[in-house]
């Protein structure tokens, strides 16, 4: 008997060996799979003096345990997988072939004949083998291209880092270390988070060079000019010294953004959506926070651990705390900063008064922030976060209304060409 069954999706057809066995996604294929993923005409079976013989004729693909397969003898029962190693399944069998498990085929039942359990023939060395290789299959797994898409291919490395790190600072004397270390590696979290709430758009080169200008400037910013004024406010112990912190901090992180904001615009004639400034203000705030952090308040919460040892636990949270919401806090501030900066740019008329918005409304949050600090109590600071995050979480999800609205004030005046342009009432009047 030479004939052979094809099972797809728990029906089955049968073929004689003068057949020409075509399987694709055309109605015309002998066997139709339904499947987008699937060519009109993927694959052919014929009858050659070895048996059948699948072919591919297309350029879909076809995997068996989940190696890629263009020409294959059918010699027994097969599972052949098209266009990926988990797309539609197709079973191939010569019909008369014994099947050792006796359990039949994917379209029929299992054959308990008199209702004893099979006798199970023992698995050789080479179906053991086979059978690894399609439970484990690693040689396909190293070829899956979604290693190279997306972020599969960095969860491995990010997952191991905290153990590297323990492996490498064990034995540090630098308490400015681990919050380094421990900070960058929380900022890409963050980012992510940022960048799912105000969703910017495409980032490209352009958005690139201006990340990496941002992070630059305020590194070297923080160190001649915000940490000396910083340092002669003196610490926020009152409501006039909390301000002065703010304003001095959400200005430098502003900084960058406003200079290149405007640079664009004078020199390049170039807009970019006020979503992406806000998002561009969060990698401010955050490479901020991060060098604020590792510098300042990770260290004296290590230096606390070391030296007092019944303040343990308080060091540790402090140290958790900083790593975990310093650069947050400042990425949520700067990002409201951000987006009163991209509606100034791109609205001319009240360009400065959206600035100086920009500015003010953080910086007043950040200094009643650094103020309530000085309590006895934590909760108004947590009060404050909560209203901070409020707003930033507000202009995340209303950007576009807002700037539609500004767009149509006659307080305001200019276009942006983030926008499609405004129909004409009165040419919709006459219409």
């Amino acid at each position: 008997m030479n004939e052979l069954r094809v099972t797809v999706g728990g029906q089955s057809h049968e073929f004689r060996p003068d057949d020409v066995v075509r399987i694709g996604r055309s109605p015309e294929s002998s066997v139709v799979i339904d499947d987008p993923t699937v060519s009109r005409q993927h694959g052919r079976l014929t009858w050659g003096p070895s048996g059948w013989i699948f072919s591919e004729i297309a350029q879909g693909r076809t995997f068996l345990h989940g190696q890629s397969v263009t020409q294959l003898v059918i010699s027994g029962p097969t599972e052949l997988s098209l266009a990926s190693p988990n797309g539609p399944s197709v079973w191939v069998e010569p019909v008369g072939v014994v099947d050792p498990y006796g359990m039949g085929h994917p379209g029929g039942q299992a054959g308990w004949g008199n209702g004893r359990i099979p006798r199970v023939p023992a698995a050789s060395k080479d179906e053991l083998v086979a059978e690894l290789q399609i439970l484990i299959p690693i040689k396909s797994w190293l070829k899956n291209p979604g290693w190279r898409q997306g972020i599969s291919g960095l969860v491995i490395p990010y997952a191991l880092l905290p153990l590297i790190f323990e492996i490498l600072f064990a034995n540090t004397a630098n308490p400015q270390t681990p919050g380094w270390a421990y900070s960058l590696y929380i900022a890409p979290l963050w980012l992510l988070a940022f960048w799912l709430i105000i969703r910017p758009g495409p980032f490209k080169k352009l958005e690139l060079t201006i990340s990496v200008a941002v992070i630059a400037w305020l590194v070297i910013w923080m160190q001649i000019a915000t940490a000396p004024i910083d340092g002669h406010i003196g610490e926020p112990n009152s409501l006039i010294a909390g301000l002065g912190v703010g304003f001095n901090e959400e200005i430098s992180k502003a900084l960058p953004i406003l200079l290149v904001a405007l640079y664009l615009l004078k020199y390049r004639s170039t807009k970019l959506s006020v979503k992406m400034w806000m998002f561009l203000g969060t990698i401010s705030g955050l490479t901020f926070g991060v060098v604020e952090a590792s510098q300042i308040y990770t260290a004296k919460a290590i230096l606390v651990i070391n030296s007092h040892p019944g303040d343990v636990i308080a060091g540790i949270l402090q140290f958790t705390e900083r790593v975990f919401v310093d650069g947050f806090e400042h990425a949520i501030w700067a990002g409201i900063a951000a987006f009163f900066i991209g509606l100034g740019i791109n609205y001319r008329k009240q360009r400065l008064q959206l600035f100086a918005i920009g500015i003010s409304l953080p910086a007043i949050l950040h200094g009643l922030n650094d103020w309530c600090s000085s309590f006895s109590s934590p909760w108004p600071c947590v009060g404050i976060q909560a209203l901070s995050l409020f707003f930033f979480l507000g202009y995340a999800m209303s950007a576009h209304t807002i700037e539609q609205r500004v767009r149509r004030s006659p307080i305001f005046r200019g276009e942006s060409i983030a926008l499609d342009p405004l129909s004409d009432p009165m040419s919709d009047a006459q219409r």
